[in-house]
């Protein structure tokens, strides 16, 4: 009895706690008294309400425009959490899919709820796509809000963009069923290199090891787009060729020569920087990692641009920056304790890739062999230095790490409050042993299945320590990466950001109580701004114009000149020639 009263005191001093005005946008979910937990493996119908004001109450919930939703529990181990991740897709009045525009961004018809836990900084996820945004290169945006599930508060949750294709996520050509011969069967081509796991729920199993196909060497390939229900036997059998004869490119005593025909380099570079600056080890073992291959075309000319694969976006990032099973203030207690041991030695002392492939056999994963051995070419090092020169001296200079964390800090102190008073985890490993203790309405299901693996690996008694850990521990990353590929961070930052394009939908609808807008609607979006260098020719593609610049690692302007929309075409000048250089148009780092 006294600990029913005591339960029920709490409540409600948590209820008043948050019967309040909150500085975050606030989502309201209705099951219709449905089952949502781990059990639940298919979308079950819902609703949708969202307020995003500069300021939101939990009265005027009713003052929210009202969607159909389909809604799950996402993800295995995480699915296991008291705060687990959720999956939603929106349906219009007959059931279809129907794209919405969220928190101000580009519309879609399905997106994750991220519901940060085991990463009590709360930034992991936001701070992992910011960083490869960064590079002038798409990865999912994400918005942070409060959450509620029948009526009751599930702590601060992260709104994030799928990765799927579209003119502003990955932007490649769309491929049609009859595109079966020639260029247009090319691309494009979005897949994901994953291991996947059965997950097992009231009774009835997901078979997550059913992969589309597997490569020569053996790693699974999920198909995003064309779907598999869609894709045609040519579109299968021609990106099935091209992984095949990447592969085969290092089997028997082939050296692995050509590689760059298969490969975009500099998105290679990006991509696998970003993994080391983060130590985000699941794509090297073949989990979690997305690539794309956009199609070749023939321009009037004559000119030929080959379709390349393209490495990323990157995806989870909750145990980046020292935050799993590999901490360094508790002890591992488990039969690995020697691989593990050797992987937070190489979180210090050594290549996050190096570490994976010294200790392969982790589930029966074998290395992506192209990726081990490019990493390994002196050409491409080359190529990995040249553009952490680039990186490091504006997009991932400390000082606009800093600027961007400062601001996170800012917007998020109020909402950490409210968040840990829900989930009072902070000091204290955590993971899918834990016990909700405001359980959710209806079927709610403590899950032990990962019970020994629990994660944290910092535990600070307060937030700030949590999210202060992340901006130390990336401030070490950096300056190991620095001293291993030999460069010096200058005293300012030549950029700040990149020519990113993420619009302010509310001005582009020009009515902010109209959330839904169709993809015909979205023709006045700048696409990506980029440079080509060929030979001694710029080649320099906008649908902005400007100033155009070629800027030293030092600040120095080495070049200047007014530029058009369009393709401008320009000669290297010679006094950048033997220089490195960051290309700008208005003073942002433009793509190459």
């Amino acid at each position: 009895m006294f600990k029913k009263l005591t339960y029920i005191i709490v409540l409600s001093l948590l209820a008043c706690a948050f019967a309040q005005t909150y500085d975050l946008p606030i989502m309201f979910i209705d099951t219709d008294h449905r089952c949502l937990n781990y059990d639940v493996i298919q979308k079950i119908p819902a609703t949708i309400k969202l307020l995003d004001g500069k300021t939101n109450n939990v009265a005027d919930s009713s003052k929210g425009t009202q969607y159909n939703i389909g809604i799950k529990v996402r993800g295995r181990t995480s699915a296991e959490y008291p705060k687990p991740n959720y999956t939603i897709e929106f349906h219009d009045a007959t059931g279809k899919d129907t794209n919405v525009s969220l928190l101000g961004l580009p519309p879609s018809d399905d997106w994750v709820l991220h519901g940060p836990y085991v990463d009590k900084s709360m930034i992991r996820n936001s701070f992992g796509h910011w960083l490869f945004r960064q590079t002038g290169r798409y990865s999912p945006r994400t918005k942070f809000f409060d959450l509620y599930i029948n009526g009751v508060y599930r702590g601060v949750y992260e709104l994030t963009e799928r990765i799927k294709r579209g003119k502003y996520r990955i932007n490649v050509s769309e491929l049609k069923e009859t595109d079966a011969e020639g260029e247009n069967l090319t691309g494009g081509y979005i897949w994901e290199f994953d291991r996947k796991f059965n997950r097992r729920g009231a009774g009835e199993v997901i078979d997550y090891t059913t992969r589309d196909f597997k490569t020569s060497d053996g790693h699974n390939v999920v198909l995003l787009y064309p779907r598999k229900k869609k894709i045609t036997n040519e579109q299968k059998e021609y990106i099935q060729n091209y992984l095949s004869e990447l592969d085969s490119l290092y089997k028997g005593d082939k050296s692995g020569s050509g590689y760059e025909k298969y490969v975009d380099i500099v998105s290679a570079a990006d991509y696998l920087l970003h993994l080391e600056l983060t130590n985000n080890m699941d794509p090297y073992l073949a989990n979690n990692f997305f690539m794309y291959k956009s199609k070749d075309e023939t321009d009037e000319q004559g000119n030929k641009t080959v379709g390349k694969i393209n490495l990323g976006p990157p995806w989870d990032f909750e145990i980046i920056l020292s935050n799993d099973y590999r901490p360094e203030n508790y002890e591992i207690n488990s039969d690995d304790s020697a691989f593990f041991a050797t992987i937070t030695n190489c979180y210090v002392e050594g290549w996050e890739i190096n570490c994976v492939y010294k200790n392969t056999g982790l589930g029966g994963v074998q290395p992506i062999k192209w990726l081990l051995e490019m990493w390994k070419d002196s050409i491409f090092q080359i190529e990995m230095k040249k553009r952490w020169a680039e990186l490091r001296s504006g997009v991932w200079h400390t000082k606009t790490m800093d600027t961007y964390l400062d601001s996170m800090k800012t917007s998020l102190t109020s909402a950490a409050e409210r968040n840990f008073k829900r989930w009072p985890n902070l000091g204290k490993v955590s993971g899918a042993h834990d016990e909700d203790p405001f359980p959710m309405k209806y079927c709610n299901t403590i899950r032990t299945q990962w019970a020994g693996m629990a994660m944290g690996g910092f535990n600070a008694d307060t937030w700030d320590g949590e999210f202060e850990h992340v901006r130390k521990k990336v401030k070490e990353r950096i300056a190991w990466m620095d001293e291993q590929l030999g460069f010096t961070e200058p005293a300012n930052p030549v950029v700040f950001e990149p020519i990113i394009h993420e619009p302010d939908w509310r001005a582009e609808m020009g009515d902010t109580s109209k959330a839904h807008i169709e993809a015909s609607n979205l023709s006045r979006l700048s696409p990506t701004n980029y440079f080509v260098v060929i030979g001694k020719r710029l080649e320099i593609h906008t649908s902005v114009g400007g100033t155009f610049a070629l800027v030293d690692l030092n600040g120095a302007v080495l070049y200047r000149t007014r530029i058009k929309t369009g393709v401008t075409t320009l000669a290297v000048p010679t006094n950048a020639r033997n220089k490195h250089w960051i290309a700008t148009l208005n003073g942002k780092m433009m793509n190459r």
